[in-house]
């Protein structure tokens, strides 16, 4: 039985698409619904085709990357699905959008956990759970939950997969698959069912149990729902699912109700292989017989389903079938049966512990990715300005230090900018406009510094840029670039479309050499930028 997952996993047979895609983003859409019809070499064949073109617009790498990941999970290709849910990460992480980073790691752990990787796995859903909580976009969100509830429910840990199944919402879909609204009922009306069926195994004695019954009943009222989307929706092959699965949760009070409609879908030749796939009807059609005293037909099929449920890669379908059938052969009297259920029931419950390991060792996952943000969030505001948010002097002494003890490719350069008629700002306007000017100028600068530079608020009015491997021309040149950025800046005095207020900068920049090592960079700097002043008083200069 493959499980119903949107976006991670294939949907019953849905009209074909034609239309050629025009753009990356109906590209990934169309992709995805080729994977939903089963056509998963087509869907990655357009992924490719689409990014060997040279000029594809970095929103739209994730999506298409994302697709590639889904339809190399369909076909059970762990290493290339790693491999394309590391690009969509890669993509995500220079888009800074934390939604598709979420989504990129939960198709890592997938892959993860179908390959006997678990740990790896808990560590990637720990750090999707925290790109999820970072995440904004709707559509995005969705799909997060949904993808970290199937890797949870893969791992058997219901507790975790619920709430994110719950949380998903299947109208905000990022590229628009079909079938979403039927699919999250029927993701929900799975892990629900699979817990029962677990507890049952683990429990026998527990089968009629208040936990069981409640989790049945949960799981058939998502089913019904899910009748009535599909209906709605007007696509025959989901309806056909959702009505299976209806079917195979309906409690056992409704077993003489159900009986014909089981037999006819179990009697389907061209049934899907879905969470009502044909072992699992067979094994609903048993109990429904059993229950109205059918006992012999109802061994039959359940022998039937469980030679059946040897074909499917999904080991919980086939642990069900055969339970099934060693409960009613031990009931039937049936030599050999005890000792059977004995070795059954031993394993189950080893299974169960195993469970609550793996549950354990998520959850302290979450825990330390929590402390480790929290760690960083911590020396992030130990180092940063509040005001401004570029770094602050522990940042800058901390830096220096690590350049004075290392040996560096090349010269290390600093500029030191004093803002011209700053005071005026504050006098005449007020600390507040004087403030937003402040957080203004630490972003022009930032902006036009390079990457790896570090820009730091030295103190009141006064900002340093250190650029390691960086010579005096080069640092001329930079200084040159601040000090127009900076004049470029313009804040409100009072509300938007207000008149506006700016300032002015001196820059004094310094390169060590064999006469200046890193330690006097700061003083050298300083008075470079205090002569800059003194030659041309409150004007825009450099030295």
């Amino acid at each position: 039985m493959d499980l119903l997952k949107s976006p991670m996993s294939t949907e019953p047979a849905a009209p074909a698409v034609t239309a050629m895609p025009v753009s990356p983003h109906e590209a990934a859409s169309r992709a995805l619904t080729l994977v939903q019809l089963g056509r998963s070499e087509e869907a990655i064949a357009i992924v490719e085709d689409v990014l060997g073109q040279s000029d594809i617009p970095l929103p739209d790498k994730p999506g298409l990357r994302y697709a590639a990941a889904v339809a190399h999970h369909s076909l059970g290709n762990h290493e290339q699905q790693i491999l394309a849910a590391d690009a969509c990460l890669a993509a995500a992480r220079r888009l800074e959008e934390p939604g598709w980073m979420a989504n990129a790691r939960c198709l890592r752990a997938m892959a993860e956990i179908r390959t006997d990787r678990v740990d790896a796995a808990l560590r990637d859903l720990a750090r999707a759970e925290y790109d999820l909580s970072q995440t904004t976009e709707r559509g995005l969100t969705s799909w997060a939950h949904n993808g970290l509830g199937y890797c949870y429910l893969e791992l058997r840990l219901y507790e975790l997969a619920i709430p994110h199944l719950e949380q998903a919402t299947p109208g905000d879909d990022p590229v628009d698959a079909p079938g979403a609204p039927v699919i999250h009922l029927l993701n929900l009306a799975e892990v629900y069912q699979r817990w029962a069926d677990e507890i049952e195994r683990a429990a026998p004695e527990e089968a009629d149990g208040e936990d069981v019954r409640r989790h049945r009943d949960t799981s058939n009222g998502y089913a019904r729902r899910a009748v009535g989307a599909a209906r709605k929706l007007g696509n025959p092959n989901l309806l056909a699912a959702a009505r299976a699965v209806e079917l195979v949760t309906r409690p056992p009070a409704l077993a003489d109700d159900s009986v014909e409609e089981l037999r006819s879908v179990w009697a389907d030749p061209s049934h899907t292989e879905h969470i009502g796939g044909r072992p699992t009807v067979g094994s609903a059609l048993a109990r429904a017989l059993w229950r109205t005293g059918r006992r012999d037909e109802a061994l039959e099929v359940a022998q039937e389903a469980a030679r059946m449920s040897e074909r499917t890669a999904d080991w919980q379908i086939t642990a069900n079938a055969r339970w099934l059938l060693t409960e009613m052969t031990h009931e039937s009297g049936i030599e050999g049966a005890a000792a059977g259920r004995d070795y059954g029931l031993t394993l189950s419950r080893v299974l169960w512990r195993q469970r609550l390991a793996t549950l354990h060792g998520a959850l302290s996952a979450r825990q330390v990715e929590t402390m480790q943000h929290e760690m960083d969030r911590a020396q992030q505001a130990a180092t940063s300005d509040p005001l401004t948010g570029v770094a602050n002097r522990r940042a800058l002494e901390a830096m220096l230090a690590a350049i004075g003890s290392t040996t560096q490719d090349g010269p290390t350069s600093m500029l030191l900018i004093d803002l011209d008629g700053f005071k005026r700002v504050n006098d005449e306007h007020g600390h507040h406009v004087g403030d937003e000017v402040l957080r203004a100028v630490a972003t022009a600068i930032a902006e036009t510094a390079r990457r790896e530079d570090l820009v730091v608020r030295f103190g009141g009015d006064e900002f340093v840029v250190v650029a390691a491997d960086t010579d005096a021309t080069s640092a001329s040149i930079l200084a040159e670039r601040v000090r127009i950025a900076v004049s470029d800046v313009r804040v409100p005095i009072d509300d938007e479309g207000s008149p506006t207020v700016g300032v002015t900068a001196s820059v004094g920049t310094r390169t060590t050499g064999p006469d200046l090592t890193v330690e006097d960079l700061v003083a050298a700097a300083d008075r470079a930028m205090y002569a800059v002043k003194q030659d041309r008083a409150a004007s825009d200069s450099i030295t």
